[in-house]
């Protein structure tokens, strides 16, 4: 082996100074493991996951609809990662200064195998997946995850074996597994490793740092995803949570969790053809936030109400609103039950509280993924407040000249922006639903992370591109298991109070911001559509009503 640091730069807008990350290349003499940052054109065998279906149908039919298969295809992230692309001058091409840097974690394989073109210039890009094979179009598949070895300490940025796809991997004849006393078979042999069923190999992927140094926190890179970190920094990483024990990633993105506590896995024959006993299934689902914005068949029970043996909806869109429902509680608690009639305003407090994710809420890309509070308060004369609202409007950018019914395809109104296609650079104002907290209670509580460039007069401004910011500012999710009150003193309109007050309160989510779709779309409209942005629903998480009455 033999390793490449890399230390350059280039230019978007500004000029960006990397810090040195270092990726394996294997010597053309080398055998061994081997990190997924390679380069080369490496020959490799994958087997196509149909292959491993033939004896593991269950596994196959489960991961078939997940976001794992999808990863690769993704309309979103090939137009995300072209638009990089295109703004870095083939930054993160196989000749770029951060080689594969998004595509390593979508598709190992075709990263190893020497797939994607070097940069040439903005005429020649095209979206990775126009380039991928059709195995390594499955994205994080069957023959991927299980030839993994270890982690890649050496070639991970911190030298912890986090993040980054710091992983080691041997494809070939032997298979990795949880199971260490394997039932023999005809077509691979078998090994067991902890470090599958460990959450450092989520981790592997499910931190992403960005070699630019973070001016606010002071350390020498960004946290773009932070996922891992804020488990291995929480409460479930230790015995100190509801359950007593540790809880692992796979104990409720793999098992019967939200249905049964974290950590049970049903029960069944893994394998077929050949003497296999009973064994604790791991389920190939990998339920989560995300589910493919396509019609595809290579993507079945997207959504289906259809029930399994173990009482789990097969549609990976029930799949996800069970998971959601079981992340957050909210309340009304510390909302009066009543109010004098000649009061001024009307307070209101709404506590949400996240209790059943492993991590914060929202996580994973969490400055793109949105969960906020919608808060309506009325009473028989009609509306008095709201917050967290949407409205129905046309979007001609992409086609939808007219309002179209929908409101999950509406932005929120804490901010206006405006977008500059060329650059992809973002101008904020604030819109009239903006969070006015800690000087008055009202506004909306949204708990989305936010990309920020800090300016040389100390001032923040949010931005919408990844590369143009100075801190990611991870704060505003929800923290594990501790309540988060948002309070609201709601004027009292001059029209006076009629009847009793009704106040109603739901917690919402979305996997993007539709305005960030949309810029998407103009971009890359081969890629993202009006279609797709219909199609990112928004899934209410929890929700809670209570009556005020006038004395």
């Amino acid at each position: 082996m033999r390793r490449v640091v890399l230390y350059s730069s280039f230019v978007l807008t500004a000029v960006f100074s990397f810090v040195g990350c270092g990726f394996e290349v294997p010597d053309a003499a080398t055998d061994g493991p081997v990190g997924a940052g390679v380069g080369p054109d490496v020959s490799a065998r994958f087997n196509e996951p149909q292959v491993c279906g033939t004896c593991h149908p269950r596994h196959l039919e489960e991961w078939q609809g997940s976001v794992m298969h999808y990863a690769a295809i993704s309309p979103v992230f090939n137009a995300f990662e072209l638009t990089m692309q295109k703004l870095t001058e083939g930054g993160f091409a196989p000749n770029g200064v951060e080689p594969n840097f998004c595509i390593q974690c979508h598709s190992p394989t075709g990263v190893f195998n020497g797939e994607l073109p070097d940069y040439v210039d903005e005429s020649s890009a095209g979206p990775a997946r126009d380039f991928l094979t059709p195995v390594s179009q499955e994205g994080l598949s069957c023959d991927f995850c299980h030839t993994v070895s270890g982690p890649d300490i050496e070639g991970s940025l911190l030298k912890d074996g986090i993040a980054n796809m710091s992983l080691l991997f041997e494809p070939g004849d032997t298979k990795y597994g949880p199971i260490w006393e394997p039932a023999e078979n005809a077509y691979h042999s078998s090994m067991g490793s902890d470090f599958l069923t460990s959450p450092e190999f989520c981790g592997a992927c499910h931190d992403v740092r960005i070699p630019l140094p973070d001016v606010v926190t002071g350390e020498p890179f960004q946290r773009l995803e932070n996922l891992f970190t804020e488990w291995l920094e929480g409460p479930y990483a230790t015995t100190d949570n509801p359950y007593g024990k540790v809880v692992r990633c796979q104990d409720c993105h793999m098992s019967l969790y939200p249905q049964t506590a974290p950590g049970v896995f049903p029960t069944m024959n893994l394998g077929t053809g050949f003497r296999n006993p009973d064994r604790p299934h791991a389920i190939h689902a990998f339920t989560a936030v995300s589910v493919p914005l396509i019609d595809d068949p290579r993507f079945p029970n997207i959504d289906s109400d259809e029930i399994d043996e173990f009482g789990f909806p097969k549609g990976q869109i029930q799949r996800r609103e069970q998971m959601l429902r079981a992340a957050c509680w909210l309340t009304l608690e510390g909302t009066p039950d009543s109010i004098s009639a000649d009061a001024d305003v009307i307070p209101i407090k709404v506590v949400v509280t996240n209790v059943g994710a492993g991590h914060r809420v929202p996580s994973g890309f969490s400055q793109e993924r949105q969960v906020w509070v919608e808060l309506i308060v009325e009473d028989d004369a009609g509306l008095i407040y709201e917050s967290g609202y949407l409205r129905d409007s046309a979007h001609p950018e992409t086609g939808e000249m007219e309002p179209d019914g929908l409101l999950d395809d509406e932005d929120l109104y804490d901010h206006k922006f405006t977008v500059d296609i060329e650059s992809f650079d973002t101008q904020f104002d604030l819109g009239p639903d903006h969070d006015q907290r800690p000087e008055v209670n009202l506004g909306i509580t949204n708990f989305q992370n936010e990309f920020i460039r800090v300016h040389e007069d100390g001032r923040w401004e949010v931005v919408i591109n990844p590369l143009l910011a100075d801190h990611m500012d991870n704060s505003h999710s929800l923290d594990m298991l501790k309540p988060f009150i948002a309070p609201y003193d709601v004027p009292v309109p001059e029209r006076g109070i009629v009847g009793e007050i009704r106040v109603s309160a739901r917690l919402r989510y979305r996997a993007f911001p539709p305005k960030f779709l949309r810029v998407l779309a103009v971009r890359e409209p081969e890629l993202v559509t009006e279609d797709i942005v219909d199609r990112n629903t928004i899934v209410d998480m929890a929700e809670s009503e209570a009556t005020i009455t006038v004395r």
